[in-house]
């Protein structure tokens, strides 16, 4: 079912797989030395989950009250030289009376010494 995109409407501007990112990105990230990931925070409830290519290294039931401050520790040791970092959270949203489910996805190109190269 998540492979038939016809079921899900996409942002204007965004991609299918990565949401607002794109890979291969164009400048890649260092894999960071103080073992952390944050992103904006969670102002809706539900899960997210943190990937490091094939290996889940986060996730959380309730990701808004769970990192309230969007601050993740991740042990990146499983990234090797290069690997890409997906975050997915699904934010459940209450509007007229029902309930809506909104999905974030970013996808970030990490490397040791990303700087000197790219992908």
């Amino acid at each position: 079912m998540l492979d038939d995109r016809s079921l899900y409407h996409v942002s204007k501007d965004a991609f299918f797989d990565c949401g607002f990112t794109r890979l291969p990105s164009e400048t890649w990230q260092d894999i960071p030395a103080n073992g952390t990931l944050e992103s904006s925070g969670y102002t809706l409830d539900g899960p997210c989950e943190v990937w490091l290519d094939d290996t889940q290294v986060v996730s959380g039931r309730n990701c808004r009250t769970e990192f309230p401050h969007g601050q993740h520790q991740v042990d990146y040791s499983s990234c090797g030289d290069s690997c890409t970092l997906r975050w997915y959270w699904l934010g459940i949203q209450h509007v007229d009376g029902i309930y809506s489910w909104q999905v974030y996805q970013n996808c970030i190109g990490l490397g040791r010494n990303a700087t000197a190269w790219s992908r």
